[in-house]
């Protein structure tokens, strides 16, 4: 009876390794695909932003572009594009440059260009343009004694650009007792450079054909 049994169960056992075996090589998984070598900034899918770069000898010139989501506060490498709800602060500097392999900015959501003309000018290069804002002194520059003379010093603004501001001192009245850690307001003309940019126009025009400007600081204004 044993042996009638196990005759019986033999072929059943020999339908099912067949099935068994393929349930076990398919168990080990397929390898997903490979992730996608970008090369070129034209190759980078859209909406991400390119923070670095990585040797691969799969791209013609020896670096692969390290890509992704943007996120505020990320570090963008100069060629990658900006994305939409997202405007450059200021220019990366030192370490925090990263493996991008030349300029690089900081970007950020907080701060749209559209409601900030500053950042606006800096993130499309523009000069020439009348702006008005404030910031904190971070830096006190010597005199610049070419004629005419001007008064220089950086601002750091709240979204972290910084702002070379030239106040000429032939024309409206030196800026009295300006220190690290102050605050001023401004109102003068925008030049787009790498560094954040430069205001100037800080005071009235004598032939009165060019907007005023004007420095604030301490309660007192300078014109």
């Amino acid at each position: 009876m044993q042996r009638l049994a196990k005759l019986l169960l033999l072929p059943l056992l020999l339908c099912l390794l067949p099935a068994e075996s393929v349930a076990q090589k398919s168990g080990r998984g397929t390898p997903g695909p490979s992730p996608q070598v970008i090369c070129k900034i034209t190759d980078a899918p859209r909406g991400m932003v390119v923070v670095g770069h990585k040797r691969n000898s799969a791209c013609a010139d020896g670096a692969e572009l390290v890509v992704k989501r943007p996120e505020d506060g990320d570090i963008i490498c100069a060629e990658s594009p900006v994305p939409k709800r997202f405007s450059i602060v200021t220019e990366a500097q030192g370490s925090s440059v990263g493996t991008c392999p030349g300029k690089a900015f900081l970007i950020s959501a907080g701060t749209t260009a559209a409601s900030d003309p500053i950042g606006r000018a800096f993130a499309s290069r523009a000069s020439d343009v009348q702006v008005e804002g404030e910031g904190t002194v971070i830096r006190v520059l010597p005199d610049d004694l070419d004629a005419p003379r001007h008064q220089r010093f950086i601002v750091e603004l709240a979204s972290g650009q910084t702002l070379l501001i030239s106040h000429n001192i032939d024309i409206a009245p030196r800026i009295d007792g300006l220190k690290i850690g102050d605050s001023v307001s401004f109102n003068g003309e925008y030049v787009w450079n790498d560094k954040g940019g430069v205001i100037h126009w800080t005071h009235h025009d004598p032939k009165g054909k060019h907007v005023a400007g004007w420095v604030t600081h301490n309660g007192r204004t300078y014109n």
